[in-house]
């Protein structure tokens, strides 16, 4: 719910057992400086307790959803960064502790984005606008070119193969209904046919240009900035201005026929915002001077998705129907229950007004998803740093924007602080707080669903199971996640990049639950002691890894389980 909490206070709220509130101490923001401040101690070992101190401080009220470029999640870095340093971990970012992601604000200026027919200069945001860069497409977002040749490469979505004629060149390609212009920075991973030919330059011809394309290209979208090393730029043209460069209505020009030549300069630009979003990367040195330079990774993502949309939602209301209609929470699109169900909802609304009057809720906490994967990324950082060291180095990640399009871990890929082929194994925790009966299917005490650990590494999976055969505190480990592609699970969290770098890595989760991206998934209602559990269980696996005298083998390529393509 949302408290009357000034806006630059951080509410620190420590708990004793499982309700009794202890203290809350305000903690005021300096805007010179970052926030400093000595939570409750917490232990050595991966406990309960001390998750629910992390946790009732990182999904707090006042923390409004710790939404990615906002003063909450810069917060909630800080004191994950503060953590990190209160424990000797040494600083692994670009400055200190922190990676900062070049997401925001991004845009072209109009006035310096220029692009000739001939030497007839076409209007942008009239009858052309540029691309923005996309690594998985191979597009660049800068071009600069001087009487470029250009060619018609037919249909864009066209599997047919272009000449080889093409490289170097421009090609023009005319989209059919339907393909999608104003998402100009992933369409063009529906057709690489002209990057992967060598082209300079893909310009896909369309009836419109829309007004939230040129909107969004020139007055700025919130995206993450692209990878400028393709050599292949984009480029959206009005029909008319693709039809002046052969003369002709596109419709009746042949694949391969040779068009005018094009010039033109433009280059998209970061426009940094006031709260940057960022990773928090820290590394506990090996104890072995031979295997100290290779690391085992642990990860977890510090952001959620902000504020309700539109407005204040009756919190116990919204509960009971989601406990009855949609058990998976946002995954869930249930029509209108029925007389039975709607019996049930009214049962479990009546039960709540007999203890509380209706509370409205602004704020989607963000508590399992993922507070308290950043909790137990924390306590396992306490206990490695607090234990002998393992053999090989730790990395510790808090991945930023995961909410956006797991940005934090696809720029730490593409911008790694360490060696990418140096990291032998990667963990990601996701949703540690729901895995009770009552809240998943084949949930339990023991319950953790885990997905990836074979597609890379049969080795990797053989040391899970072998290692959970012989623990103290054994593990009922659900494999049916990763053995179907239901609801996309593998794709939707940060293990996917690492996935894509070969690194092998595993998912784990607690599951879906009723309180999944609702405004109910506050801290009050976590499983603090299976999430303990569970961090036991991955520290017990990385230190495993670590300890190896070989690394885990990752698979030949034609043996690896690429079945899930995200």
């Amino acid at each position: 719910m949302l408290r009357r909490i000034p806006l630059l206070t951080f509410a620190l709220i420590a708990f004793i057992g499982t309700a009794e509130l202890a203290a809350q101490v305000p903690i005021v923001w300096a805007d010179e400086g970052p926030l400093t401040w000595t939570p409750r101690p917490t232990e050595s070992a991966i406990a309960a307790n001390d998750l629910r101190t992390h946790l009732y401080q990182i999904a707090d009220d006042s923390m409004k959803g710790r939404d990615a470029i906002s003063l909450e999640n810069t917060m909630t870095t800080d004191y994950v960064a503060a953590v990190f340093e209160r424990l000797g971990l040494q600083p692994a970012g670009d400055d200190g502790y922190f990676q900062e992601l070049e997401y925001g604000p991004i845009a072209f200026d109009r006035a310096a984005s220029a692009l000739r027919i001939d030497d007839r200069g076409l209007t942008a945001g009239t009858d052309w606008v540029p691309s923005g860069a996309d690594s998985r497409s191979a597009v660049s977002g800068s071009f600069q070119g001087e009487d470029v040749e250009t060619v018609f490469g037919g249909l864009f979505g066209d599997e047919s193969p272009l000449p080889a004629t093409v490289r170097g060149k421009a090609v023009v390609l005319l989209a059919g209904p339907g393909a999608g212009m104003p998402q100009r920075r992933s369409i063009y991973r529906t057709d690489t046919r002209a990057q992967d030919a060598g082209a300079a330059l893909v310009m896909i011809a369309t009836e419109e240009l829309s007004a939230a394309l040129v909107t969004s290209t020139f007055d700025g979208r919130t995206s993450m900035m692209g990878s400028d090393d393709a050599s292949t730029a984009g480029a959206v043209l009005s029909l008319s201005a693709a039809a002046s460069l052969f003369d002709a209505p596109l419709q009746s020009v042949q694949v391969g026929a040779p068009g005018k030549t094009v010039s033109g300069a433009w280059s998209e630009e970061y426009r940094r915002p006031e709260y940057p979003t960022r990773n928090v990367i820290a590394i506990l040195p090996g104890s072995d001077p031979a295997l100290r330079d290779e690391y085992v990774l642990v990860g977890a993502h510090n952001d959620h998705v902000g504020m309700v949309n539109n407005g204040p939602v009756d919190h116990d209301s919204l509960r009971a129907f989601n406990r009855i209609m949609r058990p998976q929470g946002a995954n869930d699109r249930p029509g209108p229950p029925t007389a039975e169900q709607q019996a049930q909802i009214d049962a479990l609304l009546t039960r709540a007004r007999s203890i509380r009057p209706p509370m409205m809720d602004s704020v989607m906490n963000g508590a399992d998803d993922n507070g308290s994967g950043t909790s137990v990324l924390l306590e396992i950082a306490e206990y490695f740093a607090t234990n002998p060291a393992p053999r090989r180095s730790l990395i510790f990640i808090s991945q930023a924007g995961e909410e956006k399009g797991l940005l934090g871990s696809s720029w730490f890929v593409d911008h790694p602080t360490v060696p990418l082929e140096n990291i032998v194994a990667a963990h990601n925790m996701d949703m540690l707080g729901k895995g009770r009966v009552t809240d998943v299917k084949f949930g339990g005490p023991s319950s953790i669903q885990m997905l990836g650990a074979r597609r890379l590494s049969t080795e990797f999976g053989d040391v899970i199971d072998s290692l959970n055969a012989v623990r103290d505190e054994p593990m009922a480990i659900d494999y049916s996640w990763d053995r179907t592609n239901h609801l996309n699970r593998f794709c939707r969290s940060d293990q996917v990049n690492y996935f894509r770098k070969a690194i092998p890595v595993t998912y784990f989760s607690l599951g879906y639950a009723v309180d999944y991206h609702q405004a109910t998934d506050e801290p009050r209602y976590i499983d603090y002691e299976h999430g303990a559990k569970v961090g036991r269980f991955v520290a017990d696996i990385m230190r495993a890894v670590a300890d190896r005298d070989s690394r885990v083998a990752v698979l030949p390529l034609e043996e690896r389980d690429m079945s899930v393509q995200c």
